[in-house]
């Protein structure tokens, strides 16, 4: 029997044998290396698999995360570890033979023969019958080894290290794949976070995927070239100019391009809001501004909501000092973002503005017909308006509270909000969460309108009696502002409420019954785009 034991976060998990476990009574063997040590690094929860393959005793593999702290030194990453002698000694399946050589303090950059290594996650694996082929299953989809190996130990030389860490290198190098092979063709598992849309093309399409990146579209549905790694996020176009990016990796990181998503040209921009004591949701919102007129703002929400109105910053200092791939995410100077609303006060979630505390600030969005309405709400329910979000003076914005002037709205996460581009004053909100938990305050989606000169808005629950909404959390809600239907995405998939109906019905055909994190609309092109959680991308021809 082999045992992988779970460090519980602190990077120390180990490995054990026992040859008697027939006996009723084993006795473990601690067979922890420097080669295997740590294997699932702090996250053996997630990323922990220890395999055996029937009729191979002596023959052990371990799965788990990224080694980063040895990664292109000692070791090429140890997603996989395999060891031939019942555990005795391993070696690195990460990466395969045909990587080209490095030079120190990197790693394995693939050649186009087979350029693909694993994915830094790693969950299952599974011996091809009668062969020395192995499947590796992982948060990027599916690779298989051709069963044969080679000896890339000559590599270990170029990286300038310790006589110790060269001794672990050559013996993890020592019998790697000679070719691993991507099987993802056909395959979706991408778990998509969001889509966002070019304002000049409606096939253009960005879309964060959870530790797989961000992947750009223009039509086609197989060319989706990754053009930014990482756990991606939400993804924005600057709206005169589509060429003009900002991706999101988790919590308040995200970069600005300005070369058409050129994969080598990101620049960091968020370092003030990093280097701030706020925090923020693991996908915080973050949105471009959508009127052409402040085409340079990014609002984005931590526990204030941040602001630059140059895209980040200036463009020649930020492409020469602030490259994402050599610059520390809190480098001053990277980035220009600040905090809006009256000194002292920017945290909308702090007791200063009253009950629902906490959380952090959940949904935000701009109306697409002024230049000065934003709304803004939290995780704990709270729900507030600006009309004066883009003043140059950040301390001179003023926030309006809507949600304790209505008794009905429920102290949840409001996951969503779509204005009406007819009207600023005039939106729909969509709550996560199930009323099982707020029974007396119930609904996922509502319509509310802000009456400026009365300081009060007027709520109304749209979840109607009737239907498949019932108690489902909505995670993201959308407008057709052609026929002014709305689009409910959930755990589930995609509900319609048609305009002028009481009950909401299934939307479409054809997309499978998936946790749908996000949507994207385009009413003019017809066109509703779906972000689900490990289905990929999927879109729909409106009616």
């Amino acid at each position: 029997m082999y045992l992988g034991a779970g460090d519980n976060g602190t990077f120390t998990a180990r490995f054990f044998r026992s040859n008697l476990v027939e006996s009723g009574k084993p006795s473990f063997n601690d067979l922890t290396t420097l080669e295997n040590a740590g294997y699932c690094r702090g996250q053996c929860w997630y990323d922990n698999v220890v395999y055996s393959p029937p009729g191979s005793p002596n023959t052990v593999f371990l799965g788990g995360a990224y080694d980063y702290e040895h990664y292109g030194n000692r070791s090429n990453g140890r997603a996989f570890i395999y060891s031939t002698n019942g555990g005795l000694s391993f070696t690195d399946m990460t990466w395969d033979a045909t990587t080209n050589p490095t030079p120190a303090g990197s790693c394995c950059q693939p050649n186009p023969v087979a350029p693909n290594g694993m994915h830094p996650d790693s969950h299952a694996i599974v011996r091809v019958p009668g062969t020395e082929s192995y499947i590796f299953g992982s948060d990027g989809g599916l690779v298989r080894s051709d069963g044969k190996f080679a000896d890339i130990s000559g590599q270990c030389s170029g990286r300038e290290l310790s006589s110790d860490d060269l001794i672990v290198c050559q013996q993890l190098l020592s019998r790697v794949p000679r070719f691993l092979f991507n099987l993802n063709k056909g395959l979706s598992t991408l778990q998509f976070q969001s889509l966002s849309l070019a304002p000049d093309d409606a096939t253009h399409l960005q879309g964060g995927t959870q530790d797989n990146g961000t992947f750009e579209s223009v039509g086609s549905a197989v060319i989706w070239p990754q053009i930014i790694y990482g756990d991606g996020g939400q993804s924005g176009f600057k709206a005169n100019n589509s060429s003009v990016r900002f991706n999101t990796f988790v919590g308040q990181a995200n970069d600005a391009n300005f070369r058409d998503g050129d994969p080598s040209k990101w620049v960091i921009i968020s370092a003030p809001i990093l280097s701030s004591p706020e925090s923020s949701y693991f996908y915080p919102p973050i949105i471009a501004d959508p009127n052409p007129a402040m085409a340079g703002s990014i609002f984005q929400g931590s526990f204030s909501v941040w602001r630059t109105q140059d895209w980040g910053g200036n463009k020649a200092y930020l492409e020469a000092n602030c490259p994402e791939f050599t610059t520390s995410a809190v480098q001053p100077g990277c980035g220009d973002f600040v905090p809006v609303g009256p000194k002292n006060k920017t945290d909308l979630t702090s007791h200063l503005y009253g009950g629902r505390i906490g959380g952090a600030v959940a949904a935000i969005e701009r109306a697409k017909s002024d230049t000065g309405t934003l709304w803004v709400a939290t995780g704990t329910g709270r729900v507030f308006i600006s009309k004066n979000a883009s003043n140059a003076d950040p301390s001179s914005v003023t926030f309006t509270r809507l949600d304790p002037l209505d008794s009905n709205n429920p102290a949840r996460f409001v996951s969503s909000i779509s204005i009406d581009p007819a009207n600023p004053n005039h939106a729909w909100l969509s709550y996560s969460g199930y009323n099982a938990n707020t029974p007396n305050r119930p609904g996922h989606v509502f319509e509310v309108t802000y009456n400026p000169n009365q300081g009060k808005a007027v709520w109304t629950n749209l979840d109607g009696d009737t239907g498949p909404m019932g108690d489902l959390p909505v995670t993201d809600l959308v407008r057709d502002d052609l026929n002014r239907d709305l689009y409910a995405s959930t755990d589930f998939g995609v509900l319609r409420l048609a305009h002028g109906a009481t009950s909401w019905t299934v939307a479409g055909t054809g997309l499978p019954m998936v946790e749908v994190a996000g949507l994207t609309i385009n009413s003019q092109a017809r066109v509703l785009y779906a972000a689900t959680h490990g289905r990929s991308a999927w879109k729909l021809t409106l009616p």
